[in-house]
């Protein structure tokens, strides 16, 4: 049912675009200090007024640094976007991948074929990036991101 669903979201995503186009991306973090390093790659299908997001791969490696056992609920992408005063928040898509696990320091976990997407309405593709969040207990978020002008290259 899971794969039905992203591939008429796939679907949707190329039927409502004039020009869809797919884009390959890295997430990652600028700050080494962070709880946990979050890296990933995958590809975006973007179009007028959907992007679809596919993470081939992420890996969350607790920061050995902290020397502190860890646990984390979940994982959901997300889109960046800037707000008037020059901060930046995300839209969530509301699809969080249960993760549930204690990692120990140094210890990592490895996730595959994530998904999501989102209905951009009357906003510009180029307005938005991807984000992945990671929730943990205590409802504290780690972010890793793409670089912010990841669909600047559209028209």
């Amino acid at each position: 049912m899971k794969k039905l669903i992203c591939a008429i979201l796939c679907l949707i995503a190329f039927t409502q675009a004039k020009a869809a186009e797919e884009v390959a991306f890295y997430v990652g973090q600028a700050h080494d200090e962070w709880a946990f390093k979050v890296t990933g790659k995958g590809r975006a299908l973007v179009g007028n007024s959907l992007i679809y997001t596919r993470l081939d791969e992420l890996q969350i490696v607790n920061n050995p640094k902290h020397s502190k056992t860890r646990y984390i609920e979940s994982v959901e992408i997300t889109y960046g976007y800037r707000i008037d005063s020059g901060r930046w928040n995300f839209k969530s898509t509301n699809k969080f991948y249960p993760i549930n696990k204690s990692l120990k320091p140094g210890e990592k976990i490895m996730l595959e074929d994530l998904e999501a997407a989102l209905d951009i309405g009357n906003q510009k593709p180029n307005d938005y990036w991807i984000v992945v969040n990671v929730e943990l207990s205590k409802k504290e978020l780690v972010h890793a991101h793409s670089r912010r002008d990841i669909f600047k290259q559209r028209p």
